[in-house]
C-alpha cells in the first residue's frame, strides 16, 4: 500500500507515523524547509528560539495525552498558564473574568451592567450577534469588536459565529472555567474552580523539536520526507489518484492519498469550475526580536485589542521553556495578522519602526538601544476566515474534492477549514490511522471520506 500524504504539519506527521510503524509505504510532501507546520520553530544562531505564536499541549483526551508524552520522552515540562490582555493601557487577565470586566473606565462599567439587565437575544448567526448575546454590546465594542475586526479584516457581522465560539473555547482551554457568557464569567471569578491549568511543553528545542521527533520517527521506520516541494499534478486511472508528481519533478505511486495542505492549492491543482467556492486564509507575520532588556512581565503570550494597535499578540518564549532565550537576552515574538499580497507581506522591514514604537508602547522595551536583532518569518495561511456563508462554501469544497477523487481524504487544519489546536489535530489524524489500518489489514479500501476524522460536528462537514 502506497499512500501519499500532502503537508508535514502535526496532522501529517502523526498519521504517517502510525501508518509507517504499521508497514504502509509512506511519502510526505512539505512546501516549506522544515517540518512542523504551524508548529515549527524557528531558532537562530544567538541561541533564541521562537514558535508561531504560544503553542502548548492541553488535552483531556487520554489517546492524545498519552501520544505527546511518547513522543517527548524526557524532553517534557509541565508549565502553568499566564496570559493576558493589554486595554485601557494595562495589562489584564485573559480569558476575560470579573477582574478584566471591573477595570473598565466606570461610564463603561455601568453600560455593562445595563448590557447585563437587558440581554438581547441573538437574530442571525454572526459573530457580532453572538457575542451581543452573551456578552452584552458595550463588551462586545470594547474587546470584541476591534480586536477581530482588526485581526480578520472583515466586519463582525459579516463573520460567523463560529469564529467567536472556536476563538473563546480555544482561550479558555479549562473547561471547568465557564466564559460561554458574561454571567459564567461571573459564576467562574466568584467561585474559582479548584486547581490550574497546565500545558506540557518540550524543555528544549521549542514546540518544534516534536515535529522534528515525529519526523525521525518516520524515516527509522521506513517512510519518506520530501522539503520544499509540493504537488505539481495528479495522475489518475478510473478517476482515482494513481500518483503524485511534485513541483521538483518526483513522481510517486498512490493507492491514497491524505491532503493536509491548502485548500485553494488543492482547488487549483484540480483545475476546479468556478462553480467551486473558494475558501481563503489570512496569514501571519512574525518579527522575532531578542533584546538586552527584560520585559516587566510574565505572561506566556498577551492579545493587544484596541483597534489602533497594529500588532495582534506577542510571546515571551522563556516562559514557555528557559532554554528558548540566551541567558541574559529577552526575547520577543510579534505576531501580525495579514493577507499575503499586502505591504506587510510584500515589505515587512518597513514596519519594524511600528513594532518597536509599539514594544515601547506597552512597556516591553526600555529603549530601542536594547535592540540586539529581529528576524522575519512569514507563515502563510495561520488562520481559516470564518465568513458568514462559509458553512455552505466549506460543503461545496468537500462535496466537488469527494466527488473528483474517491481515494483522497482531507485531514489537518488547513485542509479542514478547521480554527483547531494542535491536540485536535493529532486526535483526528490518530482516529484516520485507525481506519485506514483496520481496513489495510482487512483487505479493503474505502472512499477517502470515511478516513476524515474531526471533534466539531455541523451539518455536513464531518462523518
Amino acid at each position: 500500500m502506497d499512500v501519499v500524504i500532502v503537508g508535514a504539519g502535526l496532522a501529517g506527521l502523526t498519521l504517517a507515523r502510525r501508518l509507517c510503524r504499521e508497514g504502509v509505504r509512506a511519502v510526505l510532501v512539505e512546501r516549506e524547509d522544515a517540518v512542523g507546520g504551524l508548529a515549527r520553530s524557528f531558532s537562530y544562531a544567538n541561541g533564541a528560539t521562537f514558535d508561531i505564536g504560544p503553542h502548548r499541549f492541553h488535552t483531556e483526551d487520554p489517546a492524545v495525552l498519552a501520544f505527546v508524552n511518547e513522543v517527548l520522552g524526557d524532553n517534557s515540562l509541565r508549565i502553568r498558564r499566564n496570559s493576558e490582555l493589554f486595554l485601557f493601557d494595562q495589562y489584564l487577565p485573559w480569558p476575560l473574568n470579573w477582574k478584566s470586566v471591573l477595570a473598565l473606565p466606570p461610564q463603561f462599567l455601568a453600560a455593562a451592567a445595563c448590557d447585563l439587565l437587558r440581554p438581547r437575544k441573538a437574530r442571525t448567526e454572526s459573530l457580532e450577534d453572538y457575542i451581543v448575546e452573551k456578552y452584552g454590546r458595550t463588551l462586545y465594542k470594547i474587546f470584541f469588536q476591534p480586536y477581530t475586526e482588526r485581526f480578520l479584516d472583515y466586519e463582525c457581522a459579516n463573520l460567523h459565529r463560529d469564529w467567536a465560539i472556536t476563538g473563546i473555547d480555544r482561550a479558555t482551554i479549562d473547561r471547568r472555567f465557564d466564559s460561554s457568557s458574561i454571567g459564567g464569567v461571573i459564576r467562574s471569578t466568584l467561585f474559582p474552580p479548584a486547581g490550574t491549568t497546565e500545558f506540557i511543553y518540550p524543555e528544549t528545542g521549542g514546540i518544534g523539536s516534536f515535529a522534528e521527533l515525529l519526523a525521525a520517527d518516520i524515516l527509522r521506520h521506513g517512510g519518506r520526507i520530501l522539503l520544499s516541494d509540493e504537488p505539481e499534478r495528479f495522475l489518475t486511472a478510473g478517476g482515482a489518484v494513481t500518483g503524485v508528481v511534485t513541483r521538483q519533478g518526483a513522481e510517486i505511486p498512490a493507492d491514497h492519498v491524505f491532503w493536509t495542505g491548502n485548500l485553494q492549492s488543492l482547488r487549483t491543482l484540480g483545475d476546479a469550475p468556478e462553480a467551486v467556492p473558494r475558501l481563503h486564509f489570512i496569514s501571519t507575520v512574525l518579527f522575532n526580536y531578542v533584546t538586552g532588556h527584560r520585559a516587566g512581565r510574565d505572561f506566556q503570550w498577551c492579545y493587544f485589542g484596541e483597534r489602533d494597535m497594529k500588532i495582534s499578540r506577542i510571546c515571551l518564549p522563556r516562559n514557555f521553556s528557559p532554554s528558548n532565550t540566551p541567558a541574559g537576552r529577552e526575547a520577543l515574538c510579534v505576531e501580525m495578522s495579514c493577507p499575503e499580497g499586502s505591504s506587510l507581506w510584500r515589505d515587512p522591514a518597513r514596519w519594524d519602526c511600528v513594532v518597536e514604537t509599539f514594544l515601547l508602547k506597552a512597556r516591553l522595551l526600555d529603549s530601542l538601544d536594547s535592540v540586539d536583532s529581529y528576524h522575519v518569518e512569514w507563515i502563510r495561511d495561520t488562520y481559516p476566515v470564518y465568513v458568514l456563508n462559509y458553512r455552505r462554501k466549506l460543503q461545496g469544497m468537500l462535496d466537488w474534492v469527494h466527488g473528483k477523487w474517491p481515494n483522497l481524504s482531507m485531514l489537518g487544519r488547513t485542509a479542514r477549514f478547521w480554527y483547531n489546536n494542535m491536540d485536535h489535530s493529532i486526535a483526528a489524524s490518530l482516529r484516520a490511522a485507525d481506519l485506514f489500518l483496520e481496513d489495510h489489514r482487512a483487505g479493503r479500501h474505502r472512499d477517502g471520506g470515511h478516513y476524515e476524522a474531526e471533534d466539531r460536528f455541523f451539518k455536513g462537514t464531518a462523518p
